[in-house]
């Protein structure tokens, strides 16, 4: 039974209304409930809603500070809904200070697209509308898929940046090809930012050989810190990490030690404090695609790939590269923003799950799909968004090579504007 609580605020032209529906944990043993957060803005009642599910794992949706972007663009077409996928933001947000009888892996596995699909449709029922238009970033274009194989009909038009998943590539299919991806977009940082390479090394090194203590109080290892590597995936990432890397130490009376600027930013980028589900679900959002868990799969493939390693020597190694987004389990023991959920990660990553996607459904479906599909993209890779494409009736990808995977976030008003041009009916 779901419970739908409405309040709203006009400012500046816009209606604001907060909704709160009450549902299931888990629809097939109905009896524990939380809650689930949507934030509605409006210039005009009379246009059709349009429901953005936001990128993640493990994030909640945009609080817009100015109304700008592709929000400020949508909103001259459509009523536009920020969803709080559940565990996020406002939508009985899971956390290390949360009820510790919500961190079991049991309530983990209710955290992937089938269950926060699930949500929206009942957001959709409890407002009453026939249809709604879907935009999702990258794993909100995971949720799309996932909505169009579960109730296609209540989707009108479908809009994809940066992700569409592979929906039949186990998890170590998908870790091999964004590692290549990585590798190719690491080669590209180092010409970019030629001291780039042998400061990495440096830092490695210097970390296996002396002991730097983040501010939030635990040791940095080398392995962690070559994970700020997710930030060659993002538009302005080859000068973010070469700002961070032209200076990081002091030398004083011949000690090297790292800059307390240094260690503040790296805290930041390390730190899984603000969305702590990223690390815990990333890998399940892959399981059921085929046979068999996944098993920690991003930390299994490494080894795989020249460069990616985990004990490689900084001083010797031919190839030696920063990682992306991969998870890995020592980030359990490392970080304590993800202590307390060291064993059901474990769990989940041995758990062997249903399949997220219905190739049939969301090929017989008449739904208009325009996808943005990113060149290079290193979070969700190319070959594996055209063959997913292949699959819809109405599919109209648009692949660029002037954007990284956060394109919405770095041109969005564009990239709205020509995705929605393209699913014009």
């Amino acid at each position: 039974m779901t419970e739908l609580r409405t309040t709203h605020r006009d400012t500046n032209g816009l209606t604001i209304r907060e909704h709160t529906l009450t549902v299931e944990w888990d629809r097939a043993r109905p009896g524990e409930q939380l809650e689930v957060f949507c934030r509605e803005f409006s210039a005009d009642d009379s246009l059709p809603p349009l429901l953005y599910l936001q990128g993640g794992p493990g994030y909640g949706s945009p609080r817009p500070l100015e109304i700008s972007g592709w929000i400020g663009e949508a909103l001259k077409h459509y009523r536009v809904f920020l969803l709080d996928q559940r565990g996020t933001g406002r939508s009985t947000r899971l956390d290390r200070h949360s009820d510790e009888e919500l961190l079991d892996a049991e309530h983990l596995a209710l955290l992937r697209a089938d269950h926060i699909v699930d949500d929206a449709e009942d957001l959709r029922e409890a407002l009453r509308f026939e249809q709604w238009d879907i935009l999702g970033q990258s794993f909100g274009g995971f949720c799309i898929t996932t909505y169009l194989s579960r109730h296609p009909n209540s989707v009108r038009r479908a809009l994809f940046t940066g992700g569409l998943p592979g929906i039949e590539a186990h998890a170590d299919e998908v870790y091999r090809a964004t590692y290549g991806k990585l590798a190719h977009r690491h080669d590209a940082f180092y010409q970019a930012i030629p001291f780039a390479e042998e400061r990495i090394r440096e830092i490695c090194h210097h970390l296996d050989n002396s002991a730097e203590i983040l501010p939030t109080g635990e040791r940095l290892s080398s392995r962690r810190f070559r994970t700020i590597g997710i930030e060659l995936g993002r538009g302005t990432g080859f000068d973010n990490l070469g700002y961070l890397l032209e200076a990081p130490f002091h030398t004083v009376r011949g000690v090297k030690r790292l800059r307390g600027d240094t260690l503040a930013d790296l805290s930041a980028r390390l730190s899984f404090e603000a969305a702590p589900l990223y690390a815990v679900v990333h890998e399940s959002i892959y399981g059921g695609n085929a046979p068999g868990p996944t098993a920690w799969s991003a930390h299994r493939v490494r080894e795989e790939v020249e460069g990616f390693e985990e004990n490689l020597d900084p001083r010797s190694a031919g190839r030696f590269y920063l990682t992306g987004e991969h998870i890995y389990p020592w980030l359990f023991e490392e970080d304590p923003a993800l202590h307390a959920f060291r064993r059901p990660a474990d769990t989940l990553a041995m758990r062997e799950w249903s399949s997220l996607y219905d190739g049939e459904k969301i090929g017989s479906s008449d739904v208009v799909a325009a996808a943005a599909i990113y060149q290079d993209d290193i979070f969700v890779p190319l070959e594996l968004s055209l063959s997913t494409a292949q699959r819809f009736r109405d599919m109209r990808p648009w692949v660029m090579d002037t954007h990284q995977h956060d394109g919405l976030r770095a041109d969005g008003a564009h990239i709205f504007n020509t995705l929605l041009d393209r699913a014009q009916v």
